[in-house]
């Protein structure tokens, strides 16, 4: 019987495994017979992982020989040394070893032909067992990743192993979109929808951006030490933004504006209300992208380049969704000009009814009751002709009352968001062009890729850490893990291997 991760060169290669499978046989036959079924399952779990290690040294070994008599078949080359070398790979079986020849050229490194064929990392970690490893670190915190893949794999990766090896598996992103073929479109009628956020990360002080960093210093410099009693502050500069982007197709719906209220005005879980409620059609060929290292305009062309790979001739009907950040907006219309493409911006239905709440519950004097009213006649005022008009009557009502100073200011602050955002508010045109008014998919996107996995209670990141996990998680949002897996493959092959004959 071989140990854990022997050769055994003088024996036959499945020797070791069909021992382990009569071992198994017998102590079925055995010992077993006093067990339940759960301790059984547990103890045959153990076992089988044992002996499909075995099965798997196997299977090397005679790789090895194969390799072995083809070297000495061959004719010796002039300035080329040939020698054995055996390295040690951990699976998701446990550790085993494998003998390839090696040709090594005087200053030069070996190069071993069987690695190629093999497609073995340049690590001892297996792709099996770090895909393993990265897809329980994109789910759970990185304790309890490696954790779950020592408890249900027989291999081991250490917690900073599998952190580099995060980092690893996702250098191929940027080139795998650049490359991959778009998706098949829906037809000529589905809507080509965009929709961009930001979300703030916890980060390292390192890996904060160079304003923040100096922020973050000259707050720690004022603060106060040594007192106990001394009311700790709010963290306000521990934060790196993170730009998310979404670019997906779904049919047109449109709609009228009492469907739209009767919507807001449904709550979570009315037992009267046993129908679902009418929306817009669900989102399909979605991809998502989030990035700590791209700013804002970066990201955001990045959106129009995936916009211009699924529609090159510029004939599809194009909307982006935001909230009422200019930053974003200002990056989205300059990103439309130099890609002379022309789309709707659409502005999240949901932020402008806080601003038009505002100044509703100022000028119904901060009464309940009014403002309920006042919202309600209001709110159909905005859907369903021009946002002028509903600007002209909000001015008429505040300079027709008597308001305090508050309440001036709330008004003030509607009406100049309102104002600011006139070209991105005309309802009724999106909603019967069928179009979506609300960004749930990309606030979803944002809490799903980034709070739900980097939110996590006292996670501080590195910079290239986090953009891994961003990574890996919009790929998987994405639905294209499987296939980004396979190219990053390929892409390792030619890294490793493209200079071995």
């Amino acid at each position: 019987m071989t140990t854990r991760g022997d050769f055994a060169p003088n024996a036959p290669c499945f020797g070791p495994a069909r021992e382990g499978f009569e071992e198994i046989l017998v102590w079925l036959r055995g010992p077993a017979a006093s067990l339940d079924h759960a301790a059984l399952e547990e103890e045959v779990d153990t076992r089988g992982n044992e002996l499909l290690r075995r099965m798997v040294q196997g299977w090397l070994d005679e790789r090895s020989h194969a390799d072995e008599r083809k070297h000495a078949q061959a004719s010796p080359r002039e300035g080329v040394s040939v020698r054995s070398y055996t390295r040690q790979i951990e699976t998701g079986f446990g550790l085993v070893a494998l003998r390839r020849v090696g040709q090594k050229v005087a200053g030069q490194h070996a190069t071993f032909v069987l690695d190629k064929q093999l497609n073995l990392p340049a690590d001892r970690y297996s792709h099996p067992l770090r895909r393993r490893v990265v897809e329980e670190a994109r789910d759970r915190a990185w304790d309890n990743a490696v954790e779950r893949v020592d408890r249900t794999t027989g291999g081991h990766v250490p917690k900073r192993q599998a952190q580099e090896l995060a980092i690893k598996a996702t250098q191929d992103v940027d080139e795998f979109y650049k490359h991959r073929e778009p998706p098949k479109s829906l037809g000529g009628a589905a809507l080509l929808l965009g929709s961009s956020d930001c979300k703030g990360v916890r980060m390292l002080p390192r890996a904060l951006r160079p304003a923040t960093q100096k922020a973050a210093a000259a707050e720690k410099a004022e603060a106060s030490h040594g007192d106990p009693m001394q009311r700790k502050k709010l963290r306000s500069h521990d934060k790196r933004m993170a730009t998310v982007t979404a670019v997906w197709e779904q049919q047109p719906e449109p709609r009228v504006a009492t469907d739209i209220v009767s919507e807001l005005n449904r709550g979570p879980k009315d037992p009267k209300d046993k129908k679902a409620p009418k929306g817009v059609a669900r989102p399909e060929n979605k991809r998502v992208s989030a990035s700590l290292k791209r700013n804002v305009p970066t990201s955001v062309a990045e959106m129009f380049d995936e916009f211009d790979r699924r529609d090159p001739t510029r004939l599809r009907e194009v909307s982006v969704l935001v909230d009422g950040d200019e930053h974003q907006q200002t990056a989205i219309l300059a990103e439309g000009r130099k890609h002379k493409r022309s789309f709707r911006l659409v502005l999240d239905i949901i932020h402008v009814i806080h601003y038009l709440w505002l100044a509703g519950f100022a000028l119904s004097h901060r009464k309940r009751k009014a403002t309920n009213l006042w919202m309600s006649t209001h709110l159909m005022m905005l859907l369903t002709r021009p946002v002028a008009e509903l600007i002209a009557a909000i001015e008429t009502a505040a300079t027709t009352k008597t308001l305090s100073a508050r309440e001036n200011k709330s008004v003030n602050k509607a009406l100049c968001y309102l104002r600011r955002n006139a070209p991105f508010l005309d309802y009724p045109t999106y909603l019967a062009l069928g179009l979506p008014i609300a960004t749930g998919l990309i606030e979803g996107a944002c809490r799903h890729l980034i709070q739900d996995r980097l939110g996590i209670t006292g996670a501080k990141w590195g910079l290239e850490g986090a953009e891994a996990m961003l990574r890996l998680r919009a790929l998987h949002s994405s639905g294209d893990w499987d296939e980004y897996w396979r190219y990053h493959l390929a892409k390792e092959r030619q890294r490793n291997y493209q200079n071995v004959a």
